[in-house]
């Protein structure tokens, strides 16, 4: 179930993991190629995970638009270097290529000090599905490093403020207060365990979060001000909204949910073949 696919964490025919050409694409195997964010849009796109459309929006993209023909997008590896090769960085500058005292790394998950696609936003230490091993304090000041190649340390600092109030307000204003209700709602038996997404409120659920929520986290952690309000928390608002006056009439009328009965593929095995069991980072 795992091959052929060309996903950069696939499990390959000898058990290895993988795919450098998700990024490299083949034959030219181009560091040029992987440090431009097509790269990294071809699957970080859509209504769910827009990093690409977050980063074109952003200062950052807008620079890389306006001059990015002039990047010196074949430097040696590890001596790319912002001010010098680029103007503004792009995806890899950021989580992946080295600078200053800050290591080249494929690790993505490096350098981020919150999980902001999980449901609830938690430390990197604290995602149960794929726990890192470091610690975020460590992973925040590699992002900080980063960021002061070119800005200050008051707008630096100014930016993890503001983006760890977004993470905070998301938790505590949506996610858990809806989460706590479709609880309740399954507690009192009006809405069913036996699927997901045969009822319409746990697709409101799904998608507060893994849309209109990520897109809002995404969207503050990246600069894109238009992905963070009106594709993010506008959204969430009345997804909210709508989410929450549904359950309640439920709970007021003791009635039980409408099921879909013909709702397709919602009984597939969501169990993980051992090969892909998650590695702790």
């Amino acid at each position: 179930d795992t091959w052929p696919n060309v996903g950069v964490g696939r499990i390959n025919l000898d058990g290895s993991r993988g795919s450098c050409t998700s990024c490299h694409t083949r034959h030219r195997f181009s560091v040029m190629e992987a440090r431009k964010p097509g790269a990294c849009g071809q699957c970080h796109l859509g209504p769910d995970h827009p990093q690409i459309e977050i980063y074109m929006e952003s200062k950052h993209g807008d620079i890389y638009t306006a001059h990015g023909d002039t990047y010196n997008w074949n430097a040696a590896p590890g001596t790319w270097s912002p001010g010098v090769d680029y103007r503004a960085p792009t995806c890899a500058a950021c989580h992946m290529s080295g600078a200053g005292s800050v290591l080249t790394s494929h690790d993505v998950t490096e350098r981020l000090a919150w999980e902001s696609q999980a449901p609830l936003t938690v430390r990197p230490e604290d995602f149960k599905p794929f726990p890192a091993k470091t610690n975020w304090k460590t992973e925040r000041e590699k992002m900080r490093e980063i960021c002061m190649q070119c800005h200050g340390k008051s707008w630096t600092d100014g930016h993890f403020v503001k983006m760890d109030k977004v993470m905070v307000e998301y938790n505590d204003v949506y996610f858990k207060p809806a989460k706590k209700m479709l609880d309740d709602l399954y507690e009192k038996g009006l809405l069913d365990k036996t699927k997901f997404f045969d009822e319409e409120l746990e697709i409101e659920y799904y998608e507060l979060w893994h849309h209109e929520g990520r897109r809002a986290r995404f969207g503050a952690a990246m600069m894109a001000p238009d992905y963070a309000w009106w594709h993010g928390f506008y959204e969430c608002k009345k997804r909210y909204n709508s989410f929450m006056e549904e359950a309640r009439e439920l709970i007021e009328d003791n009635e039980k949910a409408y099921i879909a009965k013909d709702f397709p593929n919602a009984t597939g095995n969501t169990a993980k073949p051992p090969e892909v069991a998650p590695i702790a980072r």
